[in-house]
């Protein structure tokens, strides 16, 4: 295994940003978040979408400049436009901006529409979190999931996302897509020549299937949990592109298919300030002593140990 020099790696980075037209300030953002989900095995958000955004950047699907336009604004709630930029810069300044309504106010959310790809979600669930607030992020995507009862895409894989502070536990943060299974893990399981999973697909014609292939000559992804998972990715959809006046499900486009085209994506930030319920440090308690008594648990066979979201 080749060993190589993190901080080498995050100039390269940088530099490719900056030369793709990001401000100085822009391409750190975009750097440090692709880094925290390279250093936490999130590879799929990592620096493998590098060369990826870029390219959109070049075929003018993602403009390079990071401001987005407030569109509403009230103390506790805003709607932004994203103009195209990266989702990653537009969802970072969002959930900056979510912070400091709640502070003000005990509450801030944020809409965001016009935005595209914003990595990992929980990223931006996880800085409210770091400032004592508790947290949702959500945001949809093309069509690429079938409702339950349906034999093709017509929702997103919709990312969501929750997070709150947990005192010695650091933070508790859920963060998940609605596919039992991504399309980025089927298309390696057809490099490596292996099946895919029960539950995780079907192929064109709504029969389930277990090869990789299948999937690529028009399969769709299947939610998690069946209707359970279906009504989760409705309920982000709605959230993130309903109310900030987004593109939804078809009309969406994807940032990895049509490079050219602005994904009109949209985003959903919450944030919630603890401390005007409470005290922080009595709520700290509390979190702390729910995950010490789920932790303490007894041990399923052949488990080592009971985790809960966002445990390192």
């Amino acid at each position: 295994m080749a060993i190589v020099n993190l901080n080498e790696i995050k100039t390269r980075v940088y530099n490719i940003f900056t030369k793709a037209g990001l401000t100085a300030e822009d391409a750190q953002i975009i750097t440090d978040i692709l880094t925290d989900a390279q250093m936490k095995g999130l590879y799929t958000h990592g620096y493998v979408r590098v060369k990826k955004y870029v390219d959109c950047i070049k075929a003018g699907g993602i403009a390079p400049e990071g401001n987005p336009e407030i569109i509403t604004d009230t103390p506790s709630w805003a709607s932004l436009d994203g103009k195209g930029g990266l989702g990653i810069i537009i969802a970072y300044k969002a959930a900056k901006l979510a912070i400091e309504k709640a502070k003000a106010t005990g509450v801030g959310i944020v809409n965001i529409r016009g935005s595209h790809h914003l990595g990992a979600v929980g990223y931006y669930a996880a800085m409210c979190a770091d400032e004592g607030m508790f947290s949702m992020a959500m945001s949809n995507g093309d069509a690429m999931l079938a409702a339950t009862g349906s034999r093709q895409s017509n929702i997103g894989n919709n990312p969501f996302a929750y997070a709150v502070p947990a005192g010695k536990y650091d933070k508790i943060l859920y963060d998940v897509a609605i596919s039992l299974g991504s399309d980025m893990k089927i298309i390696q399981m057809q490099e490596e020549g292996r099946p895919v999973p029960d539950g995780w697909m079907i192929d064109k014609n709504g029969k389930p299937s277990n090869t990789p292939s299948d999937y690529l000559a028009g399969g769709v992804l299947l939610p998690f949990g069946g209707y359970k998972g279906y009504g989760l990715a409705l309920m982000v959809e709605t959230f993130a592109a309903v109310l900030s006046g987004a593109a939804m499900t078809h009309n969406v486009h994807a940032w990895n298919k049509t490079p050219g085209a602005c994904g009109d994506v949209g985003h959903f930030i919450m944030a919630l300030d603890i401390s005007r319920m409470g005290d922080p440090e009595a709520y700290a308690k509390r979190v702390e002593s729910l995950i010490d008594e789920i932790k303490a648990s007894e041990l399923a066979e052949r488990a080592a140990q009971i985790s809960y979201p966002g445990d390192k």
